[in-house]
């Protein structure tokens, strides 16, 4: 064994690793695991290897034929056929700032580079598009690092806050179970790049949110971090965010990670092993930490500074009944702050992080429907001033409330409090403090948001592009902007810099509650709010699974929904619309079309004075134009 350590030291020396802890695991007995574990619970589709996705170039018709595009592993540089399959996998990752993809595990010692890409090959070809694996993570644990010292002076990062010379990124992650692995495997890259005279020092925090990560940046407990975490998606799926000291990183910072990511890569391809991982036995680093704690104290000291007046400084919420429902994901820890400030919390549900997502509503999302109705039965059964929930990280947030509350402070006939509702609400908190006050929202919102804001509350409305990054970084720009948020619930403020945090909005909501306790519903607030009995989405998909079929037909019908415009009595298309097609309605509102970010999906969302209007005058018409590419295309959900 001394021999065969020696030979691996000379060996990994040669390649430019020298890693006391890599040494070890290559040298000790090989751990038994399976070489292929990974779980599929729904389908998602990615490009095909080398197709970008932003190409908006085709040579789609109508009659042409659509068999599914089989990817090819032959590129112009000659890059052996194993390699090119991983280079592709980690740049299909990309989803927007962040990357996400279907969790896939492989052994976490031994094997070969070769099994790495026959896995990758495996989960793509089950229909789940880019597999996520641990090399996967190591491999952006590296470009992380890496990236971070040539970008050193750029960032808030330079400060060392944190009293060590070394370069810090904590690790944070949601509760789903896979994360650990991904987390270690992160660690372990990110500590084996030589900083030279600067160290890379990895800590482990455990379970947390997206915007604890960021505060954990500005608070110079940590130079760079990042959370592992897939959001609302199912359960199979997780992904990567990333924050250095001036916040998330942006589209092209992603790229730049893609390229180091690959670079790593390609060295290992080249010795023809794979870097070790603990498997389930823990995260290795430099140190475990609990900063959540330290969050939790931030967020308790912002409902302190917002409740006003504050009769009972240690206790302002103890005039409060709130049910808290994070799903059994990261916001957990919500329902305690409430409870140490005084509410009474009795009535919360799903309150144990769990990974496993076992309750009735599955992965958590503020928009589902169950969650809602879940919410709004268990405020019911407490008589809860408000209800609150969180997605999977607590980087979005959702409400629910009483529509009427009787003398005797009864509450009943509860309501949601999301979408164009709680975009009104959160304008009507901070319109006195900022008159005329720009708020930045994805291009979905609705006619009568934009006259609330703009005729009600004197503020600039600015419809900008879906995604919350797109948002975020609008609102940046803009001067006098206040709030970047889409109708999903991520919402960013600048006061609380410009960072998308579920937990927040909760503290500003809340503390209005609790500000307004007796004055009748929050709901009141935003009557004059006009909206249509009539509000639906609809995603159309294409049935090949592919991008570049989706654009192809959403091209074509965006050409041929502007012309018709131009014959249709009924129809005004919206020339200020940054984002797929958006068409005013004569009656009052509108439609419009988009292309999804991420999926082989075209949205379709209709607001409307009735279903009765909605279906002559746009649902048909609509259906007609998609009609016209049926062969490619999943009709079902306009059909119905």
């Amino acid at each position: 064994m001394k021999n065969n350590a020696s030979l691996l030291i000379l060996l990994l020396n040669v390649i430019g690793r020298h890693r006391q802890d890599v040494v070890t695991a290559f040298v000790s007995p090989i751990t038994s695991s399976s070489r292929c574990e990974y779980t599929t619970t729904t389908t998602t589709t990615s490009l095909p290897a080398n197709k970008e996705a932003s190409s908006t170039t085709s040579s789609y018709s109508p009659s042409a034929s659509f068999d599914t595009f089989q990817a090819t592993e032959i590129d112009a540089s000659n890059t052996p056929p194993n390699l090119q399959t991983i280079l592709t996998s980690l740049k299909e990752l990309k989803s927007g700032s962040d990357l996400r993809g279907t969790y896939a595990a492989h052994a976490n010692s031994g094997g070969t580079i070769a099994n790495i890409s026959h896995l990758i090959k495996q989960v793509k070809g089950e229909g789940n598009g880019a597999a996520l694996t641990p090399f996967a993570s190591h491999c952006f644990g590296v470009a992380f690092a890496r990236w971070l010292l040539q970008h050193e002076g750029d960032n808030d990062a330079s400060n060392h806050k944190h009293g060590t010379n070394a370069l810090t990124i904590c690790i944070g992650r949601d509760p789903r179970i896979h994360g650990e692995r991904l987390a270690d495997a992160f660690a372990r890259g990110a500590e084996s790049v030589d900083g030279v005279t600067k160290p890379v020092r990895v800590l482990y925090t455990g379970v947390t949110t997206t915007p604890s990560m960021y505060e954990f940046c500005r608070a110079g407990k940590c130079d760079a971090a990042i959370i592992i975490t897939a959001s609302h998606l199912p359960e199979d799926k997780n992904g990567i965010k990333f924050f250095s000291g001036s916040g998330g990183l942006d589209k092209e910072d992603i790229d730049e990670l893609i390229v180091l990511a690959q670079e790593e890569a390609t060295e290992w391809y080249n010795t023809g092993i794979m870097p070790p991982s603990s498997g389930n036995a823990g995260v290795l680093c430099s140190e475990l930490v609990n900063f959540l704690p330290y969050y939790k104290q931030t967020l308790k000291q912002a409902i302190g500074r917002e409740v006003d007046p504050n009769p009972n400084p240690a206790k302002p919420l103890s005039n409060l009944n709130i049910v808290v429902n994070p799903g059994n994901g990261s916001g957990s820890f919500f329902s305690d702050l409430l409870r140490e400030l005084g509410a009474n919390v009795a009535g919360s549900l799903h309150l144990t992080p769990d990974g496993t997502f076992p309750d009735t509503i599955g992965v958590p999302n503020p928009e589902k429907k169950a969650m809602v109705e879940e919410t709004m039965r268990a405020c019911e059964a407490c008589n809860a001033d408000i209800g609150v929930m969180f997605d999977t990280d607590a980087d979005r947030s959702g409400f629910v409330l009483p529509r009427s509350i009787d003398a005797n402070g009864v509450c009943s006939s509860y309501e949601p409090l999301n979408k164009n509702r709680l975009i009104a609400l959160l304008s009507v908190i901070f319109s006195p403090s900022a008159p005329g006050a720009t708020v930045v929202t994805d291009s979905t919102t609705s006619e009568g948001l934009n006259t609330f804001l703009e005729k009600k509350l004197g503020l600039k409305h600015f419809r900008y592009l879906r995604g919350y990054a797109n948002v975020i970084n609008k609102a940046k720009e803009l001067r006098g902007s206040e709030m970047a948020i889409e109708t999903s619930g991520h919402c960013a403020l600048r006061e609380n810099g410009w960072i998308d945090d579920g937990t927040f909005t909760a503290v500003k909501i809340i503390a209005l509650l609790a500000n307004s306790k007796g004055k009748g519903s929050l709901l009141d607030l935003i009557s004059e709010l006009e909206e249509m009995p009539f509000d639906e989405e609809f995603r159309v998909k294409a049935t090949d699974g592919s991008l570049e079929t989706t654009t192809a037909v959403f091209e074509s019908v965006s050409k041929s929904l502007k012309e018709k415009c131009s014959v249709e009595d009924q129809w005004t298309l919206d020339e200020d619309n940054l984002e797929g097609v958006r068409v005013r309605l004569s009656s009052g509102g509108f439609f419009m079309i988009r292309q999804s970010l991420h999926d082989p999906v075209i949205s379709l969302q209709v607001e409307s004075v009735s279903e009765e209007y909605a279906r002559p005058v746009a649902l048909s018409p609509l259906f007609k134009l998609f009609s016209e590419h049926a062969s490619v295309l999943d009709l079902s959900a306009i059909e119905k």
